[in-house]
């Protein structure tokens, strides 16, 4: 928690004309629900340091707007239906796309290698995004090429966010079919390196899926906490190489985290970036 001072009496923003302080105090009430799904009218007075009249006031407008309730019995505030509302609205003109390319482009910038976005369609993973390397020789993906969800960076995050029964629906549908020399068929195998991929949150692959690509993925939350995407840096498997590989892990999972707050996963942060729970 922020000190109060800095909440609602920042003097930075009351010298900019363009803020209204009682609009920017009115989102520090709502803001405070995003960490408690209830609060009472001392705890919100005591986070935000305001008068009770004053705080009586906002708390009074907020309920008749429609973005917090209160329960006459318990005395305690709660987000009411417009922030459903508003929430819904807002979640619905996310584009997964146009989120992550700002990203996918600084990465291409920092790594000089493509960087591709990927997600899930039944049990395929298809192609959706890619920033391309400068070099000439480089990984060229596919738009819109579905491949199998095993074997691969991007397949691997994937098939972490599945649950059990997916898994078994996935193994009985599609199989994991040898790819390469190194793509990983056995049941129990994979199921480990879903686990580590879940605790690392992220995975390094290396001629799994190709001879001729190696790659690293992280995954992309939604506001559900759910893997909607994995975002990956693909390279020739002839310029692999370790040490550069574990400089551009930190800078692919920062870009995973900061792609998926905006699309509205907030849970968790304070934790290791690319954390997959």
């Amino acid at each position: 928690m922020k000190d109060k001072d800095d909440i609602i009496h920042n003097e930075e923003l009351r010298n900019k004309k363009s803020v209204i302080m009682s609009v920017f105090k009115a989102y520090k009430i709502l803001e405070l629900f995003g960490e408690k799904n209830s609060l009472n009218f001392a705890e919100i007075s005591e986070r935000l340091d305001l008068p009770s009249a004053t705080l009586y006031r906002f708390l009074s407008t907020l309920i008749v707007c429609g973005l917090l309730d209160m329960d006459p019995k318990s005395k305690l505030y709660s987000l009411g239906p417009s922030m459903i509302y508003l929430g819904n609205a807002a979640i619905s003109s996310i584009d997964i796309v146009a989120l992550a390319r700002p990203f996918m482009e600084k990465l291409k910038d920092e790594t000089n290698e493509t960087i591709s976005l990927f997600i899930r369609k039944g049990f395929k993973k298809i192609c959706i995004a890619k920033v391309e390397s400068d070099l000439s020789i480089r990984y060229s993906a596919k738009i819109g090429e579905t491949n199998y969800l095993h074997g691969g960076a991007s397949g691997n995050i994937l098939m972490a966010g599945m649950t059990k029964k997916e898994l078994d629906m996935l193994e009985s549908s599609a199989g994991f079919p040898k790819l390469t020399e190194y793509t990983v068929t056995d049941r129990k195998k994979i199921e480990e390196i879903l686990d580590k991929t879940r605790k690392d949150g992220y995975w390094v692959s290396y001629k799994e899926r190709r001879d001729d690509t190696a790659g690293i993925g992280v995954p992309i939350f939604n506001h559900l906490g759910q893997v909607v995407a994995s975002l990956n840096i693909t390279l020739p498997s002839s310029r692999f190489d370790e040490v550069t590989v574990e400089k551009w892990i930190p800078l692919l999972k920062k870009a995973g985290v900061d792609i998926s707050r905006k699309n509205g996963y907030y849970e968790n942060f304070a934790q290791e970036p690319g954390h997959m729970r």
